[in-house]
C-alpha cells in the first residue's frame, strides 16, 4: 500500500512539474512575443517617423500592462474570451494607427519630393540645357567623311572655285611691290577678339614622312597657278588637323566657355566670372579640356586622299581609322557645352589656301592638272597612317596658324 501512495505521489510530482514548466515556457513565450513586437515598433518608429513610433509604442505598453494585471489576477476562462475581445479591439486600433501614421509619412515623403524638385529646378534645368546643347553642338559622323572628300572633290572637278567660299581676303596681308608673299593677319588687327579662335587639334609631328610628301604637292599647286592667284603655305610646324572648336572666327565664344559638371543633383554647368582675367580663363579651359580626353588612349589616322576644294583650299583628308577621333569630339561635345555651334565634319589638314587676283579665274586646263596632280599624290600617300599620342589645346593670334598659346594634352 505504501508503495502504491509513494508511485501515485511522484507522478503527481511529475505531472505538477510538467504543468509548471508548460506554464514557464508560455510565460517565456509570451514575454519575448512582448519583446520582439516592441522591437518591431523600434523598427517601425525608425522607418515611419517618430510619430508612428510613439503610437506604436503607446499601444504596445497599454497591452503589455494589461495583460500583466491579467496575469496576476489569474483569468478564467471566462476572462479569456474578454482578453481575446480586447486583443482583437486593440489590434484593430493598432492597424487604424498605423495606417493613419503610414499616411503622415507619405505626405511627408511627398512634400519632400516637392521640396527637392523645387530645390533642384537649377539642376533639372542644366541637365536640360546640356541635352540641348549637345544636339545643338554639330558633330558629325566621321564615318562619313570620305562621302564629303568625294563631293568636295566632284564640285572642283565641274565647276571650280566657288566665290562664295572662299577664304575672306580681310584675314590675310598681300604684298604688293616691292613687297611680296600673303601672311595671315592678326585677329587684334582685324578689330576681332584676340582670343576669338580656341580649339583642340592633332599637331603633324608624330608624321614627317606625311608632311614631307605633301609639302611637294603644295609647291606643285603654287607652279601650277602662277600669277592667277595669290596663295598661302602654312609652315610644317602649323600643320595640323582640327579636332574641336571651342570658339571659332564666325561664332565667338567668350572665354572660358561653360562646362559640364557631374554633381550630387546629377549634372550641372561650371565656369568662371566673366570678369575673370584672360590668362585665368585659358588656364581653365585648357584644364577642363584635359580632364574631358584623359584615358581616350591614342588616335590613329590613314591617308584617305589629297584632294583641292571649291573653298580655294588644298587638303589631305584623313581617315579615323579606330573611331578615336569621333570619341574625343563626342567627349568635348558633351563637355564644353558652351563651345562654337559648327564643328568640322572631316578629318582634314589644309595644306594650302588660293585666292584670286582681283577677277582672275582658273581655267579648265588649270583645273584638270590641279585634280591629275591631287590623284598622284592620292595615289603615293593612300593608306599611309600616323599615330598621334596626344592634343594640343591652342589660342591662335593670326587666322589660320595655331601660333598663340598651346598646351600637349596626353591621351
Amino acid at each position: 500500500m505504501t508503495t502504491m501512495v509513494a508511485r501515485a505521489m511522484r507522478r503527481e510530482t511529475r505531472h505538477i512539474g510538467t504543468r509548471r514548466a508548460t506554464r514557464a515556457m508560455y510565460g517565456t513565450e509570451r514575454r519575448m512575443g512582448r519583446r520582439m513586437k516592441i522591437v518591431l515598433a523600434v523598427v517601425g518608429g525608425a522607418v515611419c517617423g517618430a510619430a508612428t513610433y510613439r503610437a506604436l509604442s503607446s499601444v504596445m505598453m497599454d497591452r503589455r500592462e494589461r495583460r500583466d494585471e491579467k496575469d496576476a489576477s489569474g483569468t478564467d476562462g471566462d476572462g479569456k474570451d474578454d482578453g481575446r475581445e480586447r486583443a482583437r479591439g486593440e489590434a484593430s486600433e493598432t492597424r487604424v494607427v498605423a495606417v493613419e501614421s503610414e499616411a503622415r509619412v507619405r505626405a511627408r515623403v511627398e512634400d519632400v519630393e516637392v521640396d527637392a524638385r523645387g530645390d533642384g529646378a537649377a539642376a533639372a534645368a542644366a541637365r536640360e540645357t546640356r541635352a540641348a546643347t549637345a544636339e545643338r553642338i554639330d558633330v558629325r559622323n566621321t564615318a562619313d567623311a570620305r562621302a564629303v572628300y568625294e563631293s568636295l572633290e566632284l564640285a572642283f572637278a565641274q565647276s571650280g572655285l566657288d566665290p562664295s567660299s572662299l577664304t575672306p581676303r580681310k584675314f590675310f596681308s598681300f604684298g604688293r611691290f616691292p613687297e611680296a608673299g600673303v601672311w595671315p593677319r592678326r585677329y587684334a588687327d582685324c578689330e576681332m577678339p584676340k582670343d576669338c579662335a580656341r580649339l583642340v587639334i592633332l599637331t603633324m609631328d608624330e608624321a614627317p614622312a606625311i608632311v614631307a610628301a605633301v609639302q611637294g604637292a603644295t609647291r606643285e599647286l603654287m607652279r601650277l597657278v602662277g600669277g592667277k592667284m595669290d596663295a598661302f603655305a602654312p609652315g610644317r610646324p602649323e600643320l595640323h588637323v582640327t579636332l574641336f572648336h571651342v570658339s571659332r572666327t564666325f561664332d565667338y565664344v567668350q572665354p572660358p566657355a561653360a562646362f559640364a559638371i557631374e554633381d550630387a543633383m546629377g549634372g550641372g554647368t561650371r565656369t568662371l566670372p566673366r570678369d575673370a582675367r584672360i590668362e585665368d580663363a585659358i588656364a581653365y579651359e585648357e584644364s577642363a579640356i584635359a580632364d574631358a580626353v584623359r584615358g581616350c588612349g591614342p588616335c590613329e589616322l590613314e591617308v584617305d586622299r589629297v584632294c583641292f576644294a571649291p573653298s580655294g583650299c588644298l587638303l589631305l583628308c584623313f581617315a579615323d581609322v579606330h573611331g578615336a577621333v569621333q570619341n574625343i569630339r563626342e567627349r568635348l561635345r558633351d563637355k564644353v557645352i558652351g563651345a562654337s555651334r559648327r564643328q568640322n565634319d572631316t578629318v582634314h589638314c589644309t595644306l594650302a589656301r588660293l585666292f584670286p587676283k582681283e577677277d582672275a579665274r582658273l581655267d579648265d586646263e588649270t583645273v584638270r592638272a590641279i585634280n591629275m596632280m591631287c590623284a598622284k599624290v592620292t595615289s603615293s600617300l593612300r593608306g599611309a597612317r600616323f599615330r598621334a599620342q596626344a592634343v594640343t589645346y591652342a589660342v591662335e593670334e593670326h587666322f589660320g596658324l595655331v601660333d598663340g598659346r598651346r598646351s600637349r594634352i596626353q591621351l
